[in-house]
């Protein structure tokens, strides 16, 4: 049996995102810290209700977090100039506002809905049979890591998060695909159908030909 189980919660340990801030002075790569952009950041605001956000607001958090997510962090204060004017091109193609995007960023690691929300219109409902294997092939694995994610210790999380990234990468999904997949299958009777039968054959008894 297929238990769709998402990682919303823990989505921000895991993929690493983090708000757009001041700058990105550091090295790492783009799946492990987004690059930061040149705003000004105002007075911290109280998360909008999810049913605040709507579904044209969802899509272009969407399709601006992905173009962000594509970006590497400078190295050199040029590398991190030019990726700040990059960032706001993309906001503003988008019709976000870097404080929108944080906003809808923040509320999505503790709103869970909103998080589902956002990961069914990342992964919208084309998915191949190649992504759903994967996906089924994640869970079983990832499955016995999602207590340590709500309630481990912090070096704990830290370490299931990295499994998880491993666990992802050898399947080649991202959070926001694996949490897609999860949110829909909840209520798409479809989709369910389509997990189990690709499980099945993993969950059937071997017999002779």
């Amino acid at each position: 049996m297929i238990r769709f189980t998402s990682m919303a919660a823990a989505a921000a340990l895991i993929a690493g995102m983090a708000p757009l801030a001041a700058c990105a002075s550091n090295g790492e790569s783009a799946s492990a810290q987004q690059p930061q952009a040149q705003t000004t950041t105002p007075p911290p605001a109280a998360p909008q209700a999810t049913t605040g956000y709507t579904d044209a607001q969802i899509d272009a958090f969407v399709a601006a977090r992905s173009q962000i997510n594509q970006l590497t962090p400078g190295t050199t204060t040029e590398e991190q100039q030019q990726n700040q004017i990059r960032i706001s091109q993309i906001l503003q193609e988008a019709g976000v506002t870097p404080e929108q995007y944080n906003q809808i960023l923040e509320a999505s690691q503790i709103d869970q809905t909103l998080s589902n929300r956002i990961a069914v219109a990342a992964v919208g409902d084309s998915l191949s049979d190649d992504q759903l294997r994967a996906f089924v092939t994640a869970s079983a694995e990832i499955e016995p890591l999602n207590a340590t994610l709500t309630s481990g210790t912090e070096t704990e999380r830290a370490q299931a998060a990295e499994q998880i990234r491993g666990i992802l990468a050898r399947n080649n999904l991202t959070i926001e695909v694996y949490n897609g997949i999860a949110a829909q299958a909840r209520t798409n009777a479809e989709l369910q159908a389509r997990l189990q039968a690709l499980n099945a054959p993993a969950d059937a008894p071997s017999g002779s030909e």
